[in-house]
């Protein structure tokens, strides 16, 4: 069996979770990866690269929806499929399209910065932070 098949390590930019039929729920990952070089005799470059992302699994959205945010670093495995539409122009236009299905892989490797609306501990709630030193030996 061919497959074309993709893994993306990368932090999420945009997110969205879109409604799609029979109740089930679709969501679009927006990934940010990175490569650096330096050339000989020269400063560090970087080049950022997007890539958009869909998930259909039903188990793997409700992760996302639940678990994910901008900033989380993802690493996805799924397929590389072609895809094409029509523009407003009535031409036909190509895109490759990456998508996880049941068989593909989210896992998350680090989480994103917490909500800006999300609300503060309460300080009373705080333990007080204990020393962590070893204790010293005294010589013989």
């Amino acid at each position: 069996m061919d497959r074309a098949q993709f893994e993306l390590i990368g932090n999420v930019g945009k997110l969205e979770i879109k409604p799609i039929k029979d109740g089930k729920k679709l969501a679009i990952v927006s990934l940010a990866t990175s490569e650096r070089w330096k050339p000989e005799g020269g400063d560090w470059n970087e080049k950022t690269y997007w890539h958009r992302v869909a998930v259909f699994a039903p188990a793997k959205v409700a992760l996302i929806e639940t678990a994910v945010q901008k900033g989380t670093r993802l690493r996805l495995v799924g397929q590389i499929r072609p895809g094409s539409w029509e523009d407003e122009r009535g031409q036909t236009r190509y895109a490759v399209e990456f998508v996880v299905t049941g068989f593909g892989e989210v896992e998350i490797l680090a989480r994103g910065k917490p909500k800006a609306d999300a609300e503060p501990a309460a300080p009373e709630a705080e333990a007080p932070a204990k020393s962590r030193k070893a204790p010293r030996k005294q010589a013989a």
